[in-house]
């Protein structure tokens, strides 16, 4: 009698948790919530500050190392052979890599928890590595292995170099096993996966990241002078960093002929990216805000508390990603935009347009058609307010209707009627 009313365990793995940043914490809260019936623990990794409590283990960066030169000697070319040789021999004395870059660890981590069959693993940030490891956990706990869910958010899987990324895919691919399944956050990225390695893999799954739900009013939207337009994140140049300062001139120019409102453009960064020689350098003549044209520079090193306020400070999102990474990749920063009814200025050709096609969302390519967006929405904030309702009802039914919970009721009726 006891066994049945035992509760579930749920084991979260994140090895990028470290600090009070970013979204990596976040998702510890979200999965809580959408598996209430489990107890929760969690794995970060190796530099995890505690400021989210006790870790039930921490991952180190030097095991990933020592398996990712194990997988250039099992699928590189003769130079990759070599180079790992080299580096096996440096780093750890021998060629007798791990199977994996933490399979034997996670396995200990999880006896330590008791975790068996009925008990469920899972990394919400998962690459191939992760792959390779919830693989080696499997063989190791056999038919006690808790099922393990696997969220991948890109299609590089944490390996940059195409030929081996695809070896290694597939040939995991070919012994799957059935305790593990997976998942990708966009819906585009699992139609990728599917069509090139034939992989067993559901799209939609979402986890709230910053703003987790819908907290803002159409009352508290532009409540009068700057139009602010926010740049969140770290500069990076996959998320077009480079051209925001062209982005910005093309508005000043096109403020000068029109009766466009004060614009400011609100963008988190260092000190050193607003300096001479920094990626934002050029956005200096606009500090001043003398051409109608403001630049706002924010700390890009802020709780998330006081991320929260900034995101709900300003009246639209600009997001001038490049595609070649984002058709496929999601983005956290859009269901932000999409929790707080914000409007959201983006490059045309983006992954998870199903959160940008209510009404909510402009696309753009150039820097003057950037512009352009931004002046349609600064001189009517008013005729985005019920598509930013819409965008944000359909992102409270996608979270409700996660595949995760799916899945583990089509996993969990299927080991009940074959025991």
């Amino acid at each position: 009698m006891t066994d049945a009313i035992e509760r579930k365990k749920l084991l979260i793995v994140e090895r990028k948790l470290e600090h009070n940043r970013g979204h990596h914490h976040t998702q510890i809260s979200a999965l809580s919530m959408l598996l209430p019936d489990h107890d929760t623990n969690f794995v970060a990794g190796e530099s995890y500050d505690g400021f989210l409590g006790a870790a039930a283990g921490k991952l180190t960066a030097r095991s990933v190392k020592l398996a990712r030169l194990r997988s250039r000697l099992q699928y590189g070319n003769i130079s990759q052979r070599l180079g790992a040789v080299f580096g096996a021999l440096k780093s750890a004395h021998t060629l007798r890599l791990p199977i994996s870059a933490f399979g034997a660890p996670l396995a200990g981590i999880c006896r330590s928890l008791q975790l068996g069959s009925g008990d469920l693993v899972i990394v919400p940030t998962a690459d191939l590595d992760t792959l390779e490891s919830a693989v080696e956990l499997t063989t190791i706990f056999a038919d006690r292995a808790p099922r393990i869910c696997l969220r991948f958010l890109n299609s590089e899987l944490g390996d940059r170099n195409e030929r081996i990324r695809s070896k290694r895919l597939r040939t995991i691919l070919e012994k799957l096993p059935t305790s593990i399944f997976l998942f990708t956050e966009s819906e585009e990225l699992a139609a990728y996966f599917r069509e090139n390695f034939d992989m067993p893999v559901e799209g939609g799954f979402y986890l709230p990241c910053s703003i987790s739900v819908p907290t803002v009013s159409i009352a508290e939207i532009n409540q009068g002078g700057r139009f602010r337009i926010g740049v969140f994140g770290e500069p990076r140049s996959e998320k077009g960093s480079q051209r925001l300062t062209g982005i910005i001139s093309a508005l000043a120019e096109l403020a000068e002929t029109g009766s466009a409102p004060p614009i400011d453009f609100v963008i988190q960064g260092s000190a050193a990216d607003f300096r001479d020689g920094g990626v934002y350098a050029a956005s200096q003549e606009f500090l001043k805000g003398e051409r109608n044209v403001f630049v706002s520079p924010q700390d890009n090193r802020i709780s998330p508390e006081e991320f929260e306020q900034l995101f709900h400070s300003v009246d639209a999102v600009l997001l001038p990603y490049e595609p070649a990474i984002y058709s496929l990749q999601g983005s956290g920063v859009v269901q932000d935009a999409v929790a707080a009814h914000k409007p959201v200025i983006h490059t045309r050709g983006m992954s998870m347009m199903a959160f940008l096609s209510h009404g909510n969302g402009v696309a753009a390519t150039t820097d003057r058609e950037f512009a352009e967006a931004i002046l349609r929405i600064a001189a009517n904030p008013a005729s985005f307010w019920q598509g930013t309702a819409r965008a944000a009802a359909y992102f409270q039914d996608a979270l409700a209707a996660n595949p995760l919970l799916r899945v583990l009721n089509l996993s969990l009726h299927g080991r009940q009627q074959g025991s």
